[in-house]
């Protein structure tokens, strides 16, 4: 009981001072500070709307820069104006405010073509629509002022504590990440746990690989926000500080962690069986579980600037070094032992520790940094360049282009639920409308999961609303709610939706309680529901049915480019491996984020694509299957530069052949993909036969060119197998050579 009370406080800290809470926080006064001040100067009617303005922009604000930042909520600013203005002024003519609302619709959702930053701007921006239905007050000027007022208020708060702080937010990512990676230990641990003791639960094993791949995918988005700011934060500075410089390397050393991470390559039933037989699972367990302890003890003290004071032993791997000498020197010649795998495990556990100590020495500020070495580093190419000219958007206007089928979606759906409000004479349109734009998704997947959150989420809120009111009335408690919610809402909706969309629900009905004085309580928890279910019933009718964007027809699009991806990085590391002269670091990480980013689609879109209804078991059983297979080969690519980077060593014929045979392997599956007819070279398969992988006088380098070698010619024999299935074939399959 201790222990767990210790933990909840603990994951309670972090998340205070984490940065989705602080991003609630500053919502939140942003939101309730004018109505304070509405309240004492007897004005609440403008109290609330600069709090409704600063919630539009607070909504349409992301991390980034100051010139970033700054640019966004101007440009957000014009739009807001326009919107309010315009539907203000044509909310009294039925025809011509439906026309208005269904273009805006449109026009907005095509911002998904520009980013992450775009869409919440687009989001804030028909959100303003939401509040000129529900302005209580016919002056259109007072209520622009308002809400205009309000997003000014909100980006002198962002824009000012940007400005106190510009390294707060990175640091706090930087924090997220680490805790991700000591779940992301521990998620593998369980994994092998459960293959080893349990092998035939396969069911829970892969429910235990999903969550990996889905750990994956989370902690890429964080590494992308972290480069997102950090980088261009770096760019746009005309000198390299030693915050800047520290902050930089610590981020580096986190991804070269991720990377010894992702090598353990779990998913191989060879390792988990040499461990298993050598006796040195304990071992094993031992230091995974010593090694999620080590990253809790990073994670906490760059987010509260306090020193590492967590003990970074490397006794343990030294320990599992000597089991595996001892393994050796006793000749255990069993079929079931591959000692190439525990070395490799031994490999992984050295290279942690090492980056580890780095990260802490880092941390307490006892690195020296040369100033020299982030001087040549190319950063820019390693942000996203977002092109937010015209151009792009008049080239994504045909049916092609997903995303404009996705605009027409929303377009039809506001002005279908518009038309059946107006029709059955319902005076909750506003409810229907924002649940649209919140919901309805560019792909059936994403839209199906929003969905099904949002419906529990506000059912949840509004019983335990309901239960409150039914409780107690009294203004001051109710108050105290509401502001709690606010803040609970705006920290939660980006991690967990069902969460927030729980504290929205209850914020709401609670703000509209207080702001009519207690009048309609019942009804505006049943107007919520109703909206909600409407809402939810036209979005998810039409994704189904009208133009509808099915993810599996992209699938082999994102197999083939993620092939591509660990081929390009396949060839930079061989190159290294082979040649005397050696590529950039750059050239290597660049591709090796190519290779992450494909990885996350994947898994991203795998999640979404099983829930599609058209597919068969068979289908999905064997695109699941490949998914792993290429994970594995990722995370095999990613050893190879491991141990190319740790020692220099002389080259074989061998690794030259295997080299040249992985290399062909993957263009062979690209080509698969593409619908091309590949041939075996049966020289080269015969030549392959004799290189004996996994004899006990090769190197590491070796044993793991053969493994990859292996692994990509079950790629491509999987490729072609699922070049059978009609699903496949009606997909897009041109994958850029």
């Amino acid at each position: 009981m201790q222990k767990k009370l210790k933990h909840i406080i603990s994951e309670s800290t972090f998340f205070i001072f984490s940065f989705y809470f602080s991003r609630g926080l500053r919502i939140a006064f942003a939101m309730v500070t004018p109505v304070i001040l509405g309240g004492i100067f007897n004005r609440l009617d403008i109290g609330i709307l600069v709090s409704s303005g600063a919630l539009v922009a607070g909504i349409g604000d992301n991390p980034g820069s100051f010139k970033i930042k700054l640019y966004t909520q101007l440009t957000g600013a014009v739009f807001y104006f326009c919107v309010i203005l315009i539907s203000q002024l044509l909310l009294s003519y039925d025809l011509l405010f439906g026309i208005w609302i269904t273009l805006c619709g449109f026009f907005f959702s095509m911002f998904f073509i520009y980013g992450s930053r775009a869409v919440s701007v687009s989001i804030s921006s028909l959100l303003c629509i939401v509040n000129a239905c529900s302005f209580q007050s016919h002056d259109i000027m007072t209520n622009t002022a308002g809400i205009m007022l309000g997003v000014l208020f909100y980006g002198i708060i962002s824009l000012g504590l940007w400005r106190i702080q510009p390294y707060r937010v990175i640091e706090q990512k930087i924090s997220e990440n680490i805790k991700q990676l000591g779940e992301y230990t521990e998620l593998i641990r369980q994994y092998f746990l459960l293959k080893s003791d349990y092998p035939k639960v396969k069911q829970k094993q892969e429910e235990i690989l999903t969550r990996i791949f889905e750990k994956q995918e989370k902690i890429h988005s964080t590494h992308e926000d972290i480069r997102e700011n950090l980088f261009k934060l770096r760019i746009n500075a005309k000198s390299f500080s030693a915050k800047g410089r520290r902050t930089t390397l610590i981020f580096s050393a986190l991804v070269d962690l991720y990377e010894h991470l992702i090598s353990l390559n779990l998913q191989d039933d060879k390792l988990i069986t040499s461990l298993d037989k050598s006796g040195l699972k304990e071992d094993f367990l031992t230091c995974m579980v010593n090694m999620e302890q080590i990253l809790k003890g990073l994670n906490r003290p760059v987010n509260l600037y306090k020193k590492v004071t967590v003990d970074i032993d490397t006794s343990l791997p030294d320990n599992f070094k000597a089991r595996i000498l001892t393994l050796e020197e006793e000749d255990n010649n069993s079929e079931d032992i591959d000692i190439h795998a525990i070395r490799h495990i031994h490999f992984i556990f050295k290279s942690f520790y090492k980056q580890t100590r780095i990260i802490k020495s880092l941390i307490n500020g006892k690195s020296e940094v040369e100033k020299s070495r982030y001087e040549d580093l190319e950063l820019e190419k390693f942000t996203q360049q977002y092109n937010y000219n015209f151009a792009t958007f008049k080239a994504n206007l045909n049916l092609r282009s997903n995303i404009f089928r996705h605009a027409l979606r929303v377009g039809l759906a506001i002005l279908l639920s518009y038309c059946i409000c107006l029709a059955l004479e319902i005076q909750y349109f506003a409810w229907v409308f924002l649940t649209i734009i919140l919901i309805l998704k560019p792909v059936y997947g994403n839209t199906k999961n929003f969905s099904i959150k949002r419906l529990q989420g506000t059912l949840t809120g509004a019983v335990i609303t309901l239960g409150l009111l039914l409780l107690t009335q009294n203004l001051y408690v109710i108050s105290v709610v509401t502001l709690i919610c606010i803040v609970g809402a705006y920290s939660f909706i980006s991690i967990n939706y069902r969460t927030g969309v729980v504290f929205v629900t209850i914020f709401v009905i609670l703000l509209i309680f207080l702001e009519h004085h207690g009048s309609g309580s019942w009804a505006n928890i049943y107007h919520r529901l109703g909206g909600t279910a409407i809402a939810i019933a036209i979005a998810f009718v039409l994704s189904f049915s009208f133009l509808p964007t099915w993810e599996y027809k992209v699938l082999p699009l994102l197999i083939g480019k993620l092939i591509k991806y660990n081929l390009k990085y396949f060839h930079n590391i061989s190159h290294n491996l082979l040649n005397e002269e050696k590529l950039s670091d750059t050239d290597i990480k660049l591709s090796r984020k190519d290779v992450l980013l494909g990885t996350s689609n994947l898994s991203s879109a795998f999640q979404r694509i099983i829930s599609e209804p058209q597919l068969s078991k068979d289908y999905k059983a064997d695109i699941h299957t490949i998914q792993t297979l290429i994970n594995l080969l990722s995370t095999r690519i990613s050893s190879l530069r491991a141990y190319n980077i740790s020692r220099s060593r002389e080259i074989t014929e061998t690794d030259k052949q295997l080299t040249r045979s992985i290399e062909d392997t993957l263009y062979n599956c690209i080509l698969s993909i593409r619908g091309a007819k590949t041939t075996v070279n049966t020289d080269r398969e015969e030549e392959e036969t004799s290189l004996s992988p996994d004899s006990d006088n090769q190197s590491l380098t070796t044993y793991q060119l053969g493994e990859i070698n292996i692994l990509v010619r079950q790629i491509h024999n999987y490729i072609l197998k699922l070049n059978e299935f009609q699903e496949w074939k009606n997909s897009k399959r041109e994958v850029p050579l």
